[in-house]
């Protein structure tokens, strides 16, 4: 190839010019100097290749092969798998009763909102345990669900294998995943029917439901137990304190000294009343009536009848016999000391027939709720395998592993 770098004859040369014209000039050689290189690679290359008898072979059996063997085994030979999703939450049954105090007679109604975080780690316990695949077992053909024919040889299960591998199996087909911020449990579950999957998801559920309830039903009824041998010592007690109070007032003679105290008073009040009538009474009648009269000797002896009862109540509540001051006293006392003991008896009593009731009301209802975030649908279409992810992962992989041993070949060679 040439280059006319020769300027027009009509024009003389200048400087710029010239450097614009070598400039160009080197730039079409070192194009035609890469073309040549490149054309000498691509055929050292291709002489290499064709001098090593073992670069097709490499790439037939690290490429070729598994390739084909991964769109054979993932495309045509896997059994399509039907997943059906649940998210859910363990909740406290809402109300009242779980509010109550839970300390002052013993009950432990405030537990549940305590035992939810464990539950929840105790659900997917059970979930993936032996006793969930014996129950779902007499619930659902298990076992004839995964050993179809239809199934392919590796995901298929045999019908005759003991529990135990029935378990390890039922791993790789039911899964839960629980969040830790929120307490969010995922359950996936996957068949090789999608109806199949539905119901399997929700016996999964039922049944977690009711183990979780069942596990706090013991500790339910000791709190049931505890309160009812609560309230019977409690009733013991109070009817202890009033049986006390009646031997005291059939023993001093009075029904209560406070309140005969208390009579008392009311009483002289009374009689004073009267007294201080018949005081005006008889001073309005003398002005008519004289001192010997009939009506007059009558007022009197009314008034002198007034002293005489007054005199002798106060006697008695003012204590003027030092006898009967040190009863009224002893008395007064001792019905003061029994009647806050029956008091603070019959308050407690009131306390622990409410927590009893409370714990009666918790131990018949359920306690703990499946709270759905994502309720299981039935699938409309295969979610499992992957079919082209995995092929082309297993080419991409077949790829790098022609390359690397093609490298290696050539570091050896």
């Amino acid at each position: 190839m040439s280059v006319d770098i020769s300027p027009p004859p009509s024009q003389p040369l200048t400087t710029a010019a010239r450097s614009n014209t070598v400039a160009e000039s080197l730039r079409q050689v070192a194009r035609v100097s890469r073309f040549a290189d490149r054309k000498k690679g691509i055929r050292s290359y291709q002489s290499h290749v064709k001098s090593d008898p073992y670069i097709p072979i490499l790439f037939v059996a690290c490429f070729v092969v598994p390739t084909l063997l991964g769109i054979f085994y993932y495309g045509f030979f896997l059994s399509d798998r039907y997943v059906t999703e649940a998210r859910f939450a363990l909740r406290p049954a809402i109300g009242s009763v779980e509010k109550a105090s839970p300390d002052q007679v013993g009950t432990n109604a405030g537990v549940p909102h305590q035992m939810v975080a464990q539950d929840s780690l105790i659900a997917t316990n059970y979930i993936a345990s032996r006793p969930m695949v014996e129950v779902i077992e007499k619930a659902m053909p298990l076992r004839e669900m995964f050993s179809r024919d239809s199934i392919d040889i590796t995901s298929r299960f045999d019908p005759e294998k003991p529990i135990e591998k029935l378990v390890k199996y039922w791993h790789n087909r039911v899964e839960t995943k629980i969040e830790s911020g929120s307490g969010i449990i995922t359950l996936t579950v996957n068949t090789f029917d999608p109806e199949e999957s539905l119901k399997l998801a929700q016996a999964i559920l039922d049944e977690s439901e009711r183990m979780v309830n069942a596990l706090s039903g013991r500790a339910r009824e000791d709190a049931v137990a505890e309160s009812q041998r609560e309230l019977k010592l409690a009733e013991e007690r109070m009817v202890k304190i009033r049986t006390a109070v009646a031997a005291l007032r059939n023993r001093e003679g009075v029904l209560d000294a406070q309140k005969t105290n208390e009579g008392n008073l009311k009483v002289i009040g009374e009689l004073t009343t009267q007294r201080i009538n018949l005081g005006v009474q008889l001073a309005l009648s003398l002005r008519d009536l004289a001192p010997e009269s009939r009506r007059i000797q009558d007022m009197k002896t009314q008034i002198k009848d007034l002293d005489d009862a007054i005199a002798r109540i106060q006697r008695q509540s003012a204590s003027e016999d030092p006898e009967q001051k040190r009863i009224l006293a002893d008395s007064l006392t001792k019905f003061e000391s029994y009647d806050t003991e029956r008091a603070d008896a019959e308050k407690y009593f009131a306390k622990v027939l409410a927590a009893n009731e409370r714990a009666r009301i918790i131990a018949s209802r359920q306690i703990e709720f499946f709270s759905m975030i994502v309720q299981p649908v039935m699938a409309q279409s295969a979610q499992q395998p992957r079919r082209l992810l995995m092929i082309s992962l297993v080419a991409g992989a077949a790829a790098l592993a022609f390359a690397t041993a093609v490298f290696t070949r050539r570091m050896l060679v």
